[in-house]
């Protein structure tokens, strides 16, 4: 499987001995109570990756033979058109057969009764026997003398802002609603205490599609399991009691999947959605452009009138920039996209104080997409990590003639979909801040960090990745600076849509096995009211770079009004 979905090395497994020492077994041993054989492969998947990692062995499925309902005839035609509108390959709804893909399990069926009777009470017995760490519970509903039969708990994905939705509704309130973010989480039922939120995480609400949305949440939401148990091996049993409790009460199955007449009021929200993004897609262009000024202090406001706006030919964008400094003269570095190629190069433009600009120059071109250069000055010469998430890696660049001539230098990380990846030297370490998501699902809102004695590598994966889970401010967009003793990262607003804003986080910590940031501000758009997003700052001497999104109409040539605009 690829680093992205992991971002944990051979280096981030804990010994047996490390295991032992805090309490916690060197191999879980996992139950999974399952209403039916066939699951959805996303969960199958997260429970394969339990075993596949060496963090503990599936030892029974517990099939208790109550499949949920599938929902009334107009849901499930829904769910079946708009997976093929909007849904992604392979199909993580589509149901696996869980035994087929835990072969070293052993199988129990459980007749549909209530847990009264003796011969439920007998198979429970047999089931306390196997002497288990965690039961994991897919879709069946757990009664109280299950809840008993594992060390560490019974736990159950979960979804919503309050953790108390099934898998069955994920995403159907958020989508109807149109809410900006998705919640999942894995909630624990901890033997005589109450239930507490172990993991959790933000994903963006498509709120076009229900499927989109949850293509992209369900793949990751189904590697909580995986994580939580790894850290339950390296912290012990008391990891566990410093998650924060939930009030209310546990998902049940089967969901209360919409009927006739919720569905018509869905789609007709829907619908009008649809509608609207249609007009907007034939009456205008998406767009991102460049904006700069010289001078004024290092923060950033969503108040673009300070700034100078560099607008591309509407058959372009350009983003992602990063100023450099050099010889007296300062150079903006950036992404330039040409719709008709459908994919990006690097490109350059020098400005001045003085108000003059050189054209924009093609700088570093490559037959996949590239974005995002980032520029590092070390020992004399000048490096640039480009994004190439598409090649799947991380490769160094070399200037050899500025600013229009590089060679390869290194691949750092190979076998990756990382985005926007961001260096920064601190404590001995070189440090990237990589961002991903696990293989299958849509998006990056996932942060990992790596760390090395040179830039070179080799590059170890942090203990915890990945050590940030929100869409709502992970991606990196742009490098970490300071302001006086304390260093900030600032990170994308990945919602309501991609690039709404940037998140300024101050680092509480970074070492190689703890890291810790708070928000302490947020960059959104405040003028001209057309600007919809900024997603990437930087900083050179007295050059503060920024990028900006609005909508350009395709009728007539228009420009974001009030403010100094370069139209090339």
């Amino acid at each position: 499987m690829a680093a992205v979905a992991l971002a944990r090395g051979p280096d981030s497994v804990p010994s047996d001995h490390d295991a032992a020492a805090r309490g916690a077994p060197a191999r879980l041993r996992i139950g999974v109570l399952a209403d039916s054989l066939l699951q959805p492969r996303w969960a199958v998947d997260g429970l394969r990756k339990i075993v596949d990692s060496g963090v503990g062995d599936i030892v029974v499925i517990a099939e208790v033979g109550r499949p949920r309902d599938a929902g009334p005839l107009l849901w499930r035609a829904y769910c079946a058109i708009d997976t093929r509108l909007f849904g992604s390959s392979p199909d993580p709804l589509e149901r696996t057969d869980l035994a087929a893909g835990l072969r070293q399990a052993r199988l129990l069926r459980l007749p549909p009764e209530d847990c009264g009777p003796a011969s439920v009470q007998a198979w429970i017995s047999e089931i306390r026997a196997m002497d288990l760490d965690v039961l994991v519970a897919l879709g069946a509903e757990t009664c109280e003398a299950l809840e008993s039969v594992a060390r560490y708990g019974v736990w159950r994905y979960c979804f919503g802002p309050d953790a108390c939705e099934s898998d069955a509704l994920a995403a159907v309130r958020e989508v109807a609603a149109g809410a900006p973010v998705t919640a999942s989480g894995l909630r624990a039922r901890l033997p005589g205490a109450e239930d507490r939120l172990i993991y959790q995480s933000w994903s963006r609400t498509f709120p076009l599609s229900l499927a989109r949305t949850r293509h992209a949440l369900l793949p990751k939401t189904g590697e909580f399991a995986y994580r939580a148990l790894d850290e339950l091996r390296r912290s012990g049993p008391a990891w566990l009691k410093t998650r924060a409790p939930i009030r209310g009460e546990a998902p049940a199955e089967p969901g209360s999947i919409p009927g006739t007449a919720g569905m018509l009021w869905r789609m007709s929200l829907l619908g009008s959605r649809i509608a609207r993004r249609v007009l907007q897609k034939l009456a205008c262009v998406d767009q991102w452009f460049l904006a700069y000024r010289f001078g004024g202090d290092s923060r950033w406001r969503g108040d673009l009138r300070q700034y100078v706006a560099l607008m591309p030919p509407k058959d372009r964008f350009w983003a992602d920039p990063f100023a450099i400094a050099r010889d007296g003269r300062y150079w903006i570095f950036f992404e330039e996209l040409v719709f008709s190629r459908g994919r990006a190069h690097i490109a350059a433009i020098e400005v001045s104080p003085d108000g003059t600009r050189s054209r924009p120059v093609p700088v570093l071109e490559r037959p996949y997409h590239l974005s995002y250069p980032f520029l590092i000055e070390q020992d004399g010469e000048l490096l640039m990590v480009p994004e190439t998430a598409c090649n799947g890696s991380v490769e160094v660049y070399r200037c050899t003639r500025f600013p229009d001539q590089w060679t390869l230098e290194r691949t750092l990380l190979e076998e990756v979909h990382f985005t926007d990846c961001t260096f920064h030297r601190a404590d001995d370490y070189w440090w990237m801040f990589a961002n991903g998501n696990v293989a299958g699902a849509e998006g990056a809102d996932e942060l990992h960090l790596f760390y090395a004695d040179r830039l070179t590598g080799p590059w170890k994966p942090h203990r915890h990745n990945p050590v940030k889970s929100d869409v709502r401010g992970t991606r990196p967009a742009g490098r970490l600076f300071r302001r006086g003793p304390d260093l900030y990262r600032p990170a994308q607003i990945g919602v309501p849509l991609y690039g709404a804003g940037v998140s300024i986080n101050r680092v509480l910590r970074l070492a190689p096995d703890s890291y810790a940031e708070e928000e302490v501000e947020r960059v959104v758009p405040s003028h001209p009211p057309r600007l919809l997003g900024i997603h990437t700052l930087n900083r050179a001497g007295e050059l503060s770079v920024i990028d900006g999104f609005f909508r350009r109409s395709r009728l007539h040539p228009d420009v974001l009004e009030s403010l100094d605009t370069h139209v090339f």
